[in-house]
C-alpha cells in the first residue's frame, strides 16, 4: 500500500530562500555602526607601540588583520620631518585640506584606502616643533619627529561622557566610504609634547549613528592613539573630533591615522548557510 509522504510548509520554504537571499544580498545591505574599541597608549613599557604603529616587531594589543601593525589599509601620517635633520612646520590650513600630501616640503605620508572616497581635514594649523615625539614612518623602520594637524576646540558647549554641557570640540578630518566596508580606524592624539594641547575625548560621527566617543584619555604628552571600528555602506560620511573640557579648551593636534580592513569570517559562514538551505529544500521537493 502507497503512503503518502508528509508535503513540506510553504512557510519552511520561504524561510530557507530567505536565507540564502540573505547571504547573497549581506554586503549590500550593510548597516552604519560606530564601535569604540580602546586606546593604546605608547610608553617604555610597551615598547612604544603607538609610535611604532608600523614596526610589527613591537607587539600591537588590538591588531586586527594579523600582521602586527596599524595602517595596512591605509594611513595619513601627517607632516614628519626626518629625525636625523628635524625642522620647524607652522602652516596654516582651511577646512577641506588635503592633510598636507601636497605641502611642499616635509609633506604628509599617506596610502588612501582603496575603499574611501576622500578624507579632508578641519580648519586649523599644520605644526611640528622641537620636544614632538618621534615616530617610525611607514617602512616600520625610518625615524621621523612627528608633526600634527592643529584644529581650535572651540565649538560648544556640549554634554560628554564625563558631563552635561561641559565640553568643546574641533572638526579634526572627514572621510567618505566609496564601498561598504567593515574597518578599523585609529586616530593618535597627544603627540604635542606636553599636556595642554591634548584632548580628554576623541569622537566619530555619522548622521545615521550620531556621536560615538572614546573613553577618557590621559592628557600627559604621551601619544594615544583611539581605535573604532566602523560598519559603513558606500557614499557615508564620518567625522572625526576632538574634546577638551571646559576652562580648558584651546587647540588639539592629531598626528597620524590608521585604516586596517576587518576579515568578514561571517561571509563563509553565510555562504554555507545558504547553499545548504538551498540543498535541502531540493532535497525535500524531490521527496515530496
Amino acid at each position: 500500500m502507497h503512503q503518502n509522504k508528509p508535503s513540506i510548509p510553504r512557510s519552511s520554504s520561504l524561510i530557507h530562500l530567505g536565507l540564502a537571499a540573505c547571504y547573497l544580498g549581506a554586503q549590500g545591505a550593510m548597516a552604519a555602526t560606530i564601535t569604540y574599541v580602546n586606546t593604546e597608549i605608547g610608553n617604555s613599557d610597551n615598547g612604544f607601540l603607538v609610535q611604532n604603529w608600523s614596526n610589527a616587531a613591537v607587539a600591537k594589543n588590538h591588531d586586527i588583520d594579523g600582521n602586527n601593525k596599524y595602517g595596512s589599509a591605509g594611513y595619513y601620517q601627517i607632516r614628519p620631518t626626518p629625525n636625523s635633520t628635524p625642522s620647524n612646520v607652522s602652516e596654516s590650513a582651511g577646512s577641506g585640506n588635503d592633510l598636507g600630501i601636497s605641502a611642499g616640503s616635509n609633506p604628509t605620508l599617506s596610502l588612501a584606502p582603496a575603499f574611501l572616497s576622500s578624507m579632508t581635514g578641519g580648519a586649523g594649523s599644520y605644526v611640528n616643533f622641537g620636544g614632538y615625539p618621534i615616530f617610525r614612518g611607514p617602512d616600520g623602520s625610518a625615524l621621523y619627529r612627528q608633526g600634527g594637524l592643529s584644529v581650535s576646540v572651540s565649538n560648544g558647549p556640549f554634554n560628554t561622557p564625563s558631563g552635561s554641557n561641559n565640553g568643546f570640540f574641533g572638526q579634526a578630518f572627514s572621510f567618505t566610504v566609496g564601498a561598504a566596508t567593515t574597518f578599523r580606524i585609529g586616530i593618535t592624539v597627544d603627540t604635542a609634547g606636553g599636556s595642554a594641547f591634548a584632548p580628554d575625548f576623541v569622537s566619530i560621527f555619522s548622521s545615521s549613528t550620531g556621536t560615538v566617543f572614546s573613553n577618557s584619555l590621559t592628557r600627559d604628552g604621551t601619544p594615544d592613539m583611539a581605535i573604532f571600528d566602523i560598519t559603513a555602506g558606500a557614499s557615508e560620511t564620518f567625522t572625526a573630533a576632538v574634546w577638551q573640557l571646559s576652562g580648558t579648551q584651546s587647540v588639539a593636534p592629531f598626528s597620524l591615522v590608521t585604516f586596517d580592513v576587518i576579515p568578514e569570517p561571517s561571509s563563509g559562514l553565510l555562504s554555507l548557510i545558504g547553499l545548504t538551505s538551498l540543498g535541502i529544500l531540493h532535497r525535500r521537493r524531490r521527496n515530496v
